[in-house]
């Protein structure tokens, strides 16, 4: 399965085994899972993820509309079930991520 993923400092599109272990592995920990399109995209994100300290993610919070912390991923939703990223969403979603994280570093810097 094809997902995008994003951390704090940049975007990678990978595929993935369906499966709750790799999801797991990809945000590390525990998952929850935040609606982006109702019942068309997803992003998927550690479920203890601000208990836990995880770093703020500027990218994924810029998709999401709130505070993302930890690594997450973006994926689409097929009856209900996790699935691809949709191909025509992942330019978009890379270029919203990628100056996210560029003003969130210029603003560390002031």
């Amino acid at each position: 399965m094809r997902v995008l993923k994003i951390t704090p400092d940049g975007t990678e599109l990978l595929n993935i085994r369906r499966e709750l272990k790799s999801y797991q592995n990809i945000v590390q920990g525990h998952i929850d899972t935040v609606t982006l399109v109702p019942g068309k995209l997803i992003m998927v994100v550690n479920d203890e993820g601000l208990l836990e300290g995880l770093p703020l993610n500027p990218g994924a919070s810029a998709i999401a509309d709130r505070c993302i912390v930890g690594d997450v991923f973006i994926a689409g939703v097929q009856d209900e079930e996790i699935s691809d990223i949709p191909d025509g969403i992942i330019t978009a979603m890379m270029s919203i991520t990628n100056l996210a994280i560029a003003g969130y570093s210029m603003m560390e810097g002031i």
